[in-house]
């Protein structure tokens, strides 16, 4: 599981005061709780870098497409709306709440529910990965009709990777009871 690398590398890079801390009551649980929010914030960060690289990969494209004339101008308000969801869901992603609420934050997030967003997380980075396979198959197609489709299909994977995030909202909205 990617988290938990993500995790695992985190506490790796522990330094030696923190090392010596983690020994003390009470510091070990807020330190692996730290660790989480991290490891959260990096694995969002990893979707969204994900997700900027295919947006890339696709705008080069369509400049070049439309700089050709090799797309009908009808096909430019769609294109205009698939990069608008992407830059709607890659600002959710970047803006999402943290995994874990700070020490003195008014919002607790109940450890044992946390899993629930890590597996969320997976899922995204998983969508994430897949949005940017096709972004690059999408570079390579040349025919209207399946540059079309090959949009069509990335705009699935964008509509999934938005209901992940609305589940992510939902999970924490169900961590502080």
């Amino acid at each position: 599981m990617k988290e938990r690398n993500y995790e695992e590398k985190i506490k790796r890079e522990m330094t030696l005061l923190e090392k010596i801390l983690s020994y003390i009551p009470g510091y070990r649980g807020y330190k692996e709780k730290e660790i989480r929010r991290e490891s959260d914030r990096l694995v969002r960060m990893e979707a969204a870098n994900r997700l900027k690289e295919a947006k890339e990969i696709i705008r080069m494209k369509l400049t070049d497409l439309v700089n050709s004339k090799k797309i009908e101008d009808k096909d430019i308000s769609k294109l205009d709306i698939f990069l608008s969801r992407l830059d709607r869901v890659l600002y959710r992603i970047e803006r999402a709440p943290a995994g874990y609420a700070g020490l003195f934050d008014v919002v607790k997030v109940k450890e044992d529910k946390l899993d629930k967003v890590l597996e969320n997380d997976l899922k995204l980075i998983e969508k994430t990965v897949k949005i940017k396979e096709l972004a690059r198959e999408f570079e390579e197609i040349e025919v209207r009709e399946e540059l079309l489709r090959s949009l069509d299909e990335i705009l699935e994977y964008i509509q999934d990777v938005e209901e992940i995030v609305d589940k992510r909202s939902e999970v924490f909205r169900g961590l502080s009871e």
